[in-house]
């Protein structure tokens, strides 16, 4: 019994092996170019000829084949007949036969047909004794035919020869003029079976919003299945039934169809090459457009914009599509394109959930095994710096857009080792830029397939609103803290007061609100926002925000207030300004810089190319650590501060502060040195200069002090703590403090002595007595006045030293051209300890 069984088993293996190794049909369809050689050599493999041409003569490659494919053809001249050899190997098949497909072609207006004589042969050595014709005499007359399918019989005494020859003559014909052309497709040789079945459908699917493209199981007659009539949509039939390679039928239609509408489609009287027809069918499907791509069904999943060699992956860029949609998308027409330059993708589907490889037409094929591949002509050189990548439907309208930079690969190991950038989570339905991370996979890329860095856990922050700006007068930016979805209702915008938004705009994390009207400059509105949602569909909590659109600023609004040119080891250098008005003013395009040995503007640094605010009487300071330096002032960490990546040279033994509006003109200087610093100081490290009033020319040098002690000895982004107010009472001198203490105990280290008088031209001399008469200290000696100004007293004597602690006397004399004298005496105090 074991053994019959081992016997049973071995006999059914070689009947299973006997079906697979049996020989394939020998078929030639005519499709590869021809040799232009004459027999014995072979034009094609095992087909040869007397006289093959290049030109429509002779024997030729047509392009009139079926199906709009190409043919063997010869023209028989009255001096010329073709000959045509076929070597055939009749012993691979068991009931071997010939089919192919001919016809004849009309060739001038002669009434000659093309005889076409066929004969079997061992060998090539002798003429042929046995000659067939096929068909009748005018089987092949001088028309135009349409292809009809031949089939010949092999002898049966060479069906078991190793090797045979079928030899064809297509002769000139009797009759008058030109003789008809012959053509021949589709040849066969081997065991063919009669196909007696009909063809199936075996697929409905949208190929644009107006045409359905119908699969079959076969190729069809290209009579039949062209016939409008054979075909109804509803009740409505087609404008064009068009057949396409062989199996695939086009019906367009007058009017767009339903996208996601539920159709009927009836079928009949389509045949196969065969004449098998299809029974009368119909078919219920819902339509598809597939040209019609929402946004985020098509992500730009994958980006290798800096390729390297000797990594695992070609050395060429890619981008890598992932579709995400319920519905087939055929992407021709699609537009991808970067900052410099758009290409269109060719005729391609993609099935939901699938993924493709876009990569440059002539090295495309280096993808194929990681998956499918579009090949791209023209492709657009992703830029290893940064850029953005966008698809684009064949309107025009945007599916997807990521935009890179080199900081996001997050380190220049990954920007520059041939590390590709992934998409984290691909149904997020928000820009995606912010989210890229290299990948992390060993190939150091996943083309193809599921990202390396693909993560799914859920977002459970909500967005917060960040900051606002106003790019022009109807024109507002609103930053939140992460990517926003693109979607907006009307309500989720709203002002208290009648200002109207036009349109809004969601861009990432930035809405754009547009105006109608232009928004009032420095009249605040409460604009109450709710609705917008991040990527993971966390809501922002209701809001309300004071908005104000501030007044661009102009020469003398804004000045300088603080300088720190001298900062302590490891720490920030700064520069302070103030806003002198009464108004909320923007700094956008507003410049520092300094002057260089021959006193030319020098080291020019952008203070903001963005809307920079500071509110009215407010001081911004600016340096390039925000954070130390808060740190090395914390009695200041509550004020303004604006970080920029580099300042101007400020030197410590003396330079030029300078300070430029957005047109480049001369805002602003303050010519600094060393020794403006307070004399009794023994270390300026860390200690800025502050200005003392508003009103007084920064180029005035008593205008300027050092910070006090007790502020730690620099105050930025708050009201400097040697300043005095610039309310002056009347009196024709006011000194400001009447008490301090010049080692700066508590306040001022110094006080400041400003004059007012009602018209110019006096001359005065200021100096200092102590108690006893005796000159301490000499402020101004004959000076010219003008209508107003300062001068400051340290409490230091004309040597540079401390005086001692009691009361001083003002001593002011004042007088003009036309002999007016005057005489003012104010009481100053120098204390101790305050």
């Amino acid at each position: 019994m074991v053994r019959f069984l081992v016997g049973l088993f071995i006999f059914i293996l070689l009947i299973v092996q006997a079906e697979t190794l049996k020989a394939a049909n020998q078929r030639e369809g005519f499709e590869k170019d021809f040799q232009i050689v004459n027999h014995p050599q072979e034009f094609i493999p095992k087909w040869s000829g007397n006289e093959l041409r290049a030109s429509s003569s002779r024997i030729f490659q047509s392009n009139q084949g079926r199906n709009a494919t190409k043919a063997l053809a010869v023209q028989p001249i009255s001096t010329f007949d073709g000959k045509v050899f076929i070597r055939l190997n009749p012993n691979m098949y068991e009931n071997p036969k010939i089919q192919f497909w001919a016809r004849a072609v009309r060739n001038g207006s002669g009434t000659r047909p093309a005889l076409v004589f066929y004969s079997f042969e061992k060998s090539l050595e002798n003429d042929p004794t046995n000659w067939f014709r096929l068909g009748s005499e005018n089987e092949f007359a001088n028309e135009d035919q349409e292809f009809r399918k031949f089939e010949i019989l092999l002898p049966e005494e060479l069906s078991a020869e190793p090797e045979i020859f079928l030899k064809l003559e297509i002769r000139f014909g009797s009759g008058t003029g030109s003789c008809a052309r012959f053509l021949m497709d589709d040849f066969e040789f081997g065991d063919i079976e009669e196909d007696l079945e009909a063809p199936k459908i075996i697929r409905v699917r949208g190929y644009d919003n107006k045409t359905i493209e119908l699969s079959f199981s076969e190729k069809l007659d290209p009579v039949f299945s062209q016939i409008q009539l054979n075909y109804l949509l509803g009740e409505k039939e087609p404008e064009s039934a068009i057949l396409r390679q062989d199996s695939l039928a086009y019906l367009s239609f007058k009017d767009t169809l339903d996208h996601r509408g539920l159709y009927d489609l009836r079928v009949r009287q389509i045949a196969d090459l065969e004449g098998n027809f299809l029974e009368d069918s119909l078919v219920n499907f819902t339509f598809f457009d597939p040209t019609n791509i929402p946004y985020k069904t098509l992500v730009i999943n994958e980006l290798m914009p800096a390729p390297r060699d000797g990594n695992d992956l070609p050395n060429l860029e890619y981008i890598e599509l992932l579709h995400i949609g319920d519905y087939p998308v055929r992407v021709e027409g699609v537009q991808l394109s970067n900052s410099r330059n758009t290409t269109t993708l060719g005729n391609f589907w993609l099935e939901p959930d699938s993924y493709t490889i876009l990569a440059p037409t002539n090295q495309a094929n280096q993808f194929l095994p990681f998956g499918s591949v579009i090949p791209v002509s023209s492709w657009p050189t992703l830029l290893n710096s940064g850029d953005r990548v966008q698809l684009s439907d064949r309107n025009g309208k945007e599916i997807d857009q990521v935009s890179y930079t080199t900081a996001s690969w997050k380190g220049t190991e990954f920007s520059g080792g041939g590390y590709s950038l992934e998409v984290v989570n691909p149904f997020l339905r928000c820009d995606q830029s912010s989210f890229l991370l290299a990948s992390r996979s060993s190939f150091r890329g996943t083309p193809g397939q599921e990202n390396s860095v693909f993560d799914l856990s859920p977002d459970l922050v909500k967005p917060e609103l960040l900051a606002f700006e106003f790019l022009n007068e109807q024109t507002l930016v609103l930053t939140f803290s992460e990517p926003l979805q693109n979607l907006y209702f009307p309500n989720f915008l709203s002002f208290q007061e009648i200002i109207e938004i036009d349109s809004v705009g969601i861009n990432s994390d930035e809405v754009t609100l547009f105006f109608q009207n232009p928004f009032p400059e420095n009249n605040p509105g409460t604009l109450k926002i709710h609705g917008f949602q991040d990527c993971s569909g966390n809501e922002l909590e209701e809001i309300e925000i004071k908005i104000l659109r501030p007044s661009e600023a102009e020469i003398g609004d804004v000045v300088i207030n603080e300088v720190l040119f001298n900062s302590r080891t490891g720490s920030p250098k700064f520069v302070e300004l103030v806003n002198a008005t009464n108004r909320y003013l923007d700094l956008r395009g507003w410049k520092l810089a300094n002057l260089d040995a021959q006193g030319r503007v020098n080291q020019v640094r952008a203070i903001s190319d963005r809307s920079l605010v500071i509110p009215p009487k407010a001081q911004l300071a600016i340096s390039t650590d925000t954070v130390q330096l808060k740190f090395d002032y914390p009695l200041s960490a509550m004020g303004l501060f604006h970080q920029i990546n580099t300042l101007p040279s400020y030197p410590i033994a003396g330079g030029t502060v300078v300070l430029l509006a957005p047109s480049d003109e001369l805002a602003e200087s303050f010519r600094y040195i060393e020794s403006l610093h307070h004399p009794l100081l023994r270390d300026t490290k860390g200690v800025s200069l502050e200005r003392i009033s508003l009103q007084t020319p920064a180029s005035v040098i008593a205008n300027w002090h050092s910070a006090s002690g007790s502020m730690g000895y620099a105050t930025p982004g708050m009201k400097n703590s040697q300043l005095i107010e610039e309310e002056f009472l009347g009196n024709i001198i006011q000194i400001d403090p009447e008490v301090f203490d010049p080692e700066g105990s508590n306040g001022n280290t110094f006080t400041s002595i400003r004059y007012e008088l009602n018209e110019p031209g006096w001359v005065g001399t200021f100096r200092i007595y102590d108690m006893a008469g005796r000159i301490v200290a000499i402020l101004a000696q004959n000076e010219i006045l003008g209508t107003s100004g300062l001068y400051s007293w340290t409490g230091t004597n004309s040597n540079g030293g401390r005086v001692r602690t009691g009361y001083y006397i003002l001593v002011a004399d004042l007088f003009d051209l036309n002999g007016n004298v005057r005489q003012i005496k104010k009481t100053i105090i120098i204390a101790e300890r305050l």
